[in-house]
């Protein structure tokens, strides 16, 4: 069962769909690393590690996880790299 989507203004969704939380980390990365800094991608994953393993990945790689619903997860693509 998923649970209503939040009110969260993004720039991009990704959804990881079935696939287990590391399988969802290497298709995400793939996903966003040409993006531009300060996009704000919806990342859905229904994997019950997520909720752990996807804000630790945020810091490994200095994404920010701007909010957390799981399975909804909002991040803000390398924030410390926008330029003014």
């Amino acid at each position: 069962m998923t649970s209503d989507l939040p009110s969260w203004q993004f720039d991009d969704e990704f959804d990881g769909g079935e696939e287990t939380c590391g399988r969802v980390i290497v298709n995400l990365y793939l996903y966003i690393r040409d993006q531009k800094p300060g996009r704000r991608v919806l990342v859905i994953s229904r994997d019950p590690g997520a909720p752990v393993e996807l804000p630790a990945w945020c810091r490994m790689t200095r994404n920010q996880l701007t909010a957390k619903q799981h399975p909804y997860y909002l991040i803000t693509l390398k924030p410390e790299l926008i330029k003014e």
